[in-house]
């Protein structure tokens, strides 16, 4: 009976959470919220993980399920603190705990909406969908969802404060640079036809060169992809590594 209840609370939770963000925080007591709303963040992400995964299959699928999760998590850990005192130091008068639980939400609902997109992404990537536009229908994919994250954690912290608008501009930043570099750090995620498997790809540079390096190869230019990948884990026998 117990377990019966627990599953309808998170479900309704998820219809909340998608509908009216803003009755959430009546629903119950947040450090009764934050176990739901991390569930649905890594159920929501881990789905849309597994489907990003399959545009190569194997065991991409599961390391894509687990990094994505990764990925949307990773600025509440890193970013929060520099949110709160930007909201501060603007005169909104807010706890550490609201923006938790508000950047929480928002996480949840980017989750939510990313699950939601998961069977559209699964047709495209089942059409034998080029790399490349792969690529740009997951990152659409992110930019809208966490655009309306990032909207809904806004629209839950309280009102007042005369540099709000500079704060709210100041903490997008920040969580788009932690975002940017936590997805850089964690690649691959879809990995090319002929690439090679592994969970993680050697650290080096940034994304911000990386995305220069990018620019100059458009040119034909192609310094700066010479690095080789660190497999933490092969799966299957796949061909040597090409240029990313």
């Amino acid at each position: 009976m117990t377990r019966a209840r627990s599953s309808f609370d998170l479900l309704a939770l998820t219809g909340l959470v998608l509908r009216e963000p803003k009755r959430v925080l009546e629903h119950a007591a947040p450090e009764r919220l934050l176990p739901s709303l991390l569930t649905l963040v890594i159920a929501g992400a881990g789905l849309f993980g597994l489907v990003v995964g399959s545009y190569r299959g194997g065991l991409q699928h599961l390391w894509a399920a687990i990094k994505l999760p990764m990925v949307l998590l990773l600025p509440l850990l890193v970013a929060l603190p520099a949110c709160v005192a930007l909201y501060r130091v603007a005169g909104v008068a807010v706890r550490h705990g609201q923006v938790v639980l508000a950047a929480v939400l928002g996480t949840a609902r980017a989750s939510l909406l990313l699950a939601a997109m998961t069977p559209a992404l699964w047709l495209a990537y089942s059409i034998a969908l080029p790399y490349h536009d792969a690529v740009l229908l997951m990152c659409g994919a992110l930019v809208v969802a966490g655009g309306i994250g990032l909207s809904t954690t806004a629209s839950l912290l309280p009102g007042g404060g005369h540099l709000r608008t500079a704060a709210h501009l100041g903490s997008l930043a920040i969580a788009a640079v932690v975002l940017a570099q936590g997805g850089w750090l964690l690649r691959p995620f879809l990995v090319r036809p002929r690439g090679e498997i592994t969970f993680v790809r050697a650290p080096e540079a940034d994304v911000f060169s990386s995305v220069a390096a990018s620019y100059r190869s458009a040119k034909g230019d192609y310094r700066g992809w010479d690095a080789e990948p660190v497999p933490l884990w092969r799966g299957g026998d796949a061909p040597q590594q090409e240029a990313p």
